[in-house]
């Protein structure tokens, strides 16, 4: 871009914003009205985006914390500074979300909008308990100095600070977990990343600036009852322009609400008694025909991958086991996948575990990464134990995983799925920077691919680079080898012994014996749960017991 087209465009963008601010002074009250329900809508749906967009859990529960808003400001507007009324709506609201997030934010899919929607009702009922009760009175009265004028520009601000925050998210390295939960919440815990907290974080974040908004427009409408603050139509309508706008994009949304605030004004003069039917059609229709919204036609760009740190490695104790399993054991109502196993791994070693399908190889694995924990018995990596710690804190103590049924973050790219693991890495391994492991794995060139395009072989290679890239001082590897051909399957095996003279330890379930002789110096036999070898490979895979268990099973 030349230096006269950044001028121009930088003198339009000067104007308009000039334009948007002085608004008031030359709208008349209709036009005015408009902009102030464009500007509150803009905040809500921008608000509900900042959390509901990268994580996709739609949530219903707009108005919830927009009629608390409304209320507090009812409550405390004739007596307090209207400053404090704000702060303190805020601070309703993000109590609330705290309160609710805590114990909702583990739901997903169909159970969290139900909730969510159930939130907003629950809450309404409350506020009329506590007026009919309380207050004796269902509704209340605002007499405030807050004109139209005023009522335009304190919108105006709290949309701007709703996309500075919303900005700098974006930029952040929080925005790109939020990214990763989205796009898999479980692949985004053995990255490192603590995917209830992220979620908290940022949902109460949402919640505060949708109930500032409430408190914003209170003195709007003078008599404020459950009706009018808490009316479910707006979260729906909110859903619907986050949507049509572009809800993975900071700016998405505007795109919604302008021509959605619009067309909501023509149906409620000319259609009222059908607002909702056509509301329903109209939600039907975007996600159709827009699933990405609008603002997807034009390819928008992604945010920023944050930079990577690099860590100082630690140092390490040789003679020590890296990794103790004393006594583990897993069961499913009674059923023992997992049956007193107990090994050791020291630093810098490659373990084989092996066995016919089913017998307890990966359901070992999930023990030792977090995503199981154990009935009885105790894991310790390098002297921490392990139980008790969910998947992301283990990560984070540098034990990283692949999985069997490989998962990567498909709408992200490849180079971000392996910078999600770079967040909250402090497990002090290798600091190769992700290019250099992408490199490493054989994936240099498609850097800014979506994962989602990656051949089969490929989303393996990157999951591998993503489990390197939290630096790792033990990683689990289910079956990488498995679906390769010949020649993959001998760079396959030349890639694991590279990562071994590197001094990474490794634990891999494997059924293909060529790779667990040439990589593993000791090898566990596992069948229906316990351990019925172990030893060189060469010596446990001509154990008679291990020849059975192999002939023996359906699926040998």
């Amino acid at each position: 871009m030349t230096a006269p087209v950044r001028t121009l465009l930088w003198c339009a963008g000067v104007a308009l914003a000039a334009a948007i601010v002085a608004y008031p002074l030359y709208a008349n009250g209709y036009y005015l009205a408009l902009g102030i329900s464009v500007l509150y809508f803009t905040i809500l749906a921008t608000a509900w985006a900042m959390f509901s967009g990268p994580t996709r859990y739609i949530s219903l529960a707009t108005v919830a914390f927009f009629g608390l808003g409304a209320y507090t400001a009812a409550v405390l507007g004739e007596t307090m500074p209207w400053p404090v009324v704000l702060l303190a709506a805020a601070g309703v609201g993000a109590l609330t979300a705290v309160i609710t997030g805590l114990s909702t934010l583990r739901l997903s899919g169909i159970y969290f909008v139900i909730f969510s929607f159930g939130l907003a009702e629950l809450i309404r009922q409350l506020v009329i308990w506590y007026e009919v009760n309380i207050h004796k009175s269902v509704g209340r009265y605002l007499f405030s100095a807050v004109t139209q004028d005023i009522l335009y520009w304190q919108l105006l601000g709290l949309a701007a600070l709703v996309f500075l925050v919303g900005w700098l998210l974006g930029r952040s390295r929080y925005g790109l977990a939020l990214r990763a939960i989205g796009a898999d919440e479980t692949a985004a815990s053995h990255s490192g990343i603590d995917a209830t907290r992220v979620k908290l974080g940022v949902f109460v974040l949402s919640a505060t600036f949708i109930a500032m908004t409430g408190a914003v427009m209170a003195p709007r409408w003078t008599y404020i009852d459950p009706a009018i603050a808490f009316n479910p139509t707006i979260s729906f309508q909110v859903v619907i322009m986050a949507l049509l706008g572009g809800a993975g994009s900071l700016f998405g949304p505007v795109l919604g609400v302008i021509p959605l605030v619009l067309l909501f004004e023509v149906l409620t003069a000319t259609l009222p008694n059908h607002f909702s039917i056509v509301l329903g059609i109209v939600f039907v229709l975007i996600v159709m025909v827009l699933p990405n919204g609008v603002i997807g036609l034009f390819g928008a760009g992604r945010s920023r991958v944050p930079a990577e740190r690099r860590a100082a490695a630690s140092a390490r104790t040789m003679d020590a086991p890296l990794l103790g399993v004393e006594g583990v054991s897993k069961s499913f109502s009674g059923l023992r996948a997992v049956d007193d196993v107990s090994f050791t791994v020291a630093p810098g070693e490659i373990i084989g575990i092996i066995g016919p399908n089913g017998s307890g190889k990966t359901t070992l694995l999930n023990t030792l990464s977090g995503a199981l924990r154990p009935s009885s018995g105790t894991i310790r990596l390098g002297g921490t134990v392990l139980n008790g710690l969910r998947a992301h804190q283990i990560a984070r103590l540098g034990l990283a995983r692949t999985f069997q049924l490989v998962r990567v973050m498909p709408d992200m790219t490849v180079a971000e799925n392996v910078a999600a693991a770079r967040l909250f890495s402090t497990s002090g391994g290798s600091d190769a920077t992700g290019s250099e492991l992408l490199d490493l794995v054989g994936l240099g060139a498609m850097h800014e691919a979506p994962a989602g395009d990656l051949t089969y072989i490929d989303q393996k290679r990157l999951e591998l680079a993503r489990a390197l890239a939290l630096q790792p001082r033990l990683v689990l590897l289910d079956e990488w080898l498995a679906g390769l051909n010949p020649s993959e399957l001998e760079a396959g095996i030349a890639l694991i012994a590279k990562l071994r003279d590197r001094g990474l330890t490794i634990i891999m379930v494997e059924h293909v014996m060529d790779a667990i002789r040439a990589l593993c110096g000791h090898c566990i036999v596992m069948n229906a749960g316990s351990v019925i070898a172990r030893g060189a490979p060469d010596e446990v895979l001509t154990d008679p017991k291990v020849v059975a268990a192999y002939l023996g099973g359906e699926d040998a």
